[in-house]
């Protein structure tokens, strides 16, 4: 009989095959499910995972670190894992064991483990500082960052910190009702003039809502179990007709490479010294290519927007809630400074308290929840009696770890003199872990802390900071103060407060005629960064 379309044989082994291909995916499944369990036993605790999804089905839709938190508490451990798909996910929430992990260890667990979204399908893990694994290719750009943003380098940038700190205090003096939004200028403004050399002069410049919404963007696809692509990997692998995320956010990633990179040679053409401008140069030298380059600049704006702009927010929150703090504060500059002029560098180690304030904002709301992305060991390694193969994804969850009571009693309120007993023990001389762990900390972390100090103290010098009224317009204070809610914060992996109101008065006319006298000086020092830059995303299509 001929073998036909239509033939029984022909269906028959149609059935067949299907049957086959039925079997083995249920067997893979099950071999698959049998290999997690028997993981499972050698990770720390955490809800039982199902089969293909792991436990993504369980993890809430909005602040996950506050279920991880939850978590850790049910199973009275500090660490707990969770599974994102097949992936095993192991959340410190713990100081002391983060510390030993990521920090003592850091020579094992200074890796990334496998992103699928963020990493693979938009090429990141590839060319990115923040992504690529603990390879030579990391060494190179991690050492380039270091010769920009190291501690003794970083002094040479004080001169344009300070004078973008006098520009936003008279910001916030003559619309202090959109106070959040200066704070995102100002630190916007830092980052460009040190990778681009120019300022971003206003809310409406192009390349600040860019990042902000970029940012927005990049912090939700870190959260844990956020994208199915990441408990099932496989679906990238799907025709864009079926499933178009992917092959949308390699696009995306495409158009933005070139962004970056024509940002860089604008930069690179303007006199004047900028660190697009030395990267170009020195390209060959350091065997960089186009990509690396525009990935390393984009990281400073992407870490130092919200790192300073959500740490200022979350202050004014909590000088708001907690007046006491500020009035220390300002029985500490008027005794140190006094009230003739702004405080400066100078005066800083003599601000034991201003200093205090700046690490308790770091530290009561934390702007990386989750501390950034995960760390991932380079081999396996053993921890109590715990097994971590090589490549686990490990979260330090600073909610939970700057959350702690025992570490920080009365954790909920905003207590900077927490910070003024230097015999308190916690396991790092800051007393937090606000910028991460080991060789994985931030690489910003001195260009950050020391605009911030000076801004801090600054702005603790020059201001009364009360909650809003519920009349409020600039200038024409009147109506009743509105109740401020301390946990009212974005659900991004970097967070922040969600929009409140808040007064800021001048403590004397005298201080008033200072910030603008000192505003005025700057603004002129800061021509030389003035400029409009011709690039958008879409000049380039």
């Amino acid at each position: 009989m001929a073998f036909t379309l239509k033939s029984p044989s022909f269906v028959q082994f149609i059935l067949h095959l299907a049957r086959l291909i039925l079997l083995s995916c249920i067997a893979a499944i099950i071999w698959s499910y049998v290999r997690m369990l028997r993981q499972r036993r050698t990770l720390p605790p955490g809800p039982f995972p199902f089969p293909i999804v792991g436990n993504v089905l369980q993890l809430a839709s909005s602040k996950p670190w506050l279920q991880f938190k939850a978590w850790s508490e049910e199973y009275k451990n500090p660490l707990i894992t969770v599974w994102i798909g097949r992936t095993p996910t192991v959340i410190c929430n713990d100081a002391w064991t983060a510390h030993e992990l990521m920090e003592k260890r850091s020579q094992i667990y200074s890796s990334r483990p496998r992103y699928v979204v963020f990493g693979e399908v938009t090429g990141q893990h590839e060319r990115n500082q923040v992504l690529l694994p603990y390879n030579d290719k990391w060494r190179l750009q991690r050492r380039v960052m270091h010769s920009a943003l190291n501690s003794q380098v970083v002094r040479g940038y004080r001169s344009f910190q300070a004078d973008e700190s006098r520009v936003l205090m008279c910001d916030i003096l003559d619309d202090p009702i959109n106070f959040a939004h200066h704070f995102e200028r100002y630190a916007a403004s830092l980052v460009s003039i040190l990778g681009w050399g120019r300022r971003i002069k206003s809310q409406d410049d192009y390349i600040l809502k860019f990042a902000i919404k970029m940012m927005e963007e990049v912090t939700t696809m870190q959260i844990p179990g956020k994208f199915w692509m990441e408990a099932i990997p496989e679906l990238q692998c799907l025709p864009s007709w079926i499933y178009p995320l992917p092959s949308q956010l390699k696009s995306f990633g495409d158009r933005l490479r070139k962004f970056w990179w024509a940002l860089d040679l604008e930069a690179a053409a303007r006199p004047g010294s900028n660190f697009s401008k030395t990267l170009v140069e020195r390209k060959e030298e350091e065997a960089l290519t186009k990509d690396d380059i525009g990935e390393m600049t984009a990281n400073l704006i992407g870490g130092g927007l919200d790192t300073t702009s959500s740490t200022l927010h979350t202050l004014v929150l909590g000088l708001c809630l907690f007046p006491q703090a500020l009035e220390s504060a300002h029985r500490e500059l008027d005794l140190v400074v006094g009230q003739g002029r702004a405080p400066d560098w100078d005066d800083l180690d003599r601000l034991p308290y201003c200093q205090a304030v700046l690490k308790e904002a770091m530290r009561w709301r934390s702007v990386t929840t989750l501390g950034g992305f995960a760390h991932a060991p380079i081999k396996d390694d053993q921890y109590l009696d715990y097994h971590f193969p090589a490549g686990i994804h490990i979260y330090g969850n600073l909610w939970a770890i700057h959350s702690n009571a025992r570490d920080f009693p009365d954790p909920d309120s905003f207590r900077p003199e927490r910070y003024l007993d230097e015999k308190r023990p916690y396991p790092t001389k800051t007393g937090h872990h606000a910028f991460g762990w080991g060789r994985r900390s931030c690489s910003g972390q001195f260009f950050a802390e020391q605009g911030l100090s000076l801004t801090v103290a600054r702005l603790l010098w020059a201001f009364n900071i009360q909650p809003g009224l519920d009349d409020q317009a600039n200038h024409g204070f009147k109506g009743n103060e509105i109740k401020l809610d301390a946990w009212a914060y974005t659900d991004y992996e970097n967070t922040q407060p969600l929009p409140f109101k808040a007064r800021f008065t001048p403590r004397t006319e005298g201080i008033e005629k200072r910030l603008r006298d000192d505003a005025r000086a700057a603004m002129e020092r800061l021509e030389a960064y003035n400029y409009t830059s011709q690039v958008t995303l879409e000049s380039l299509e």
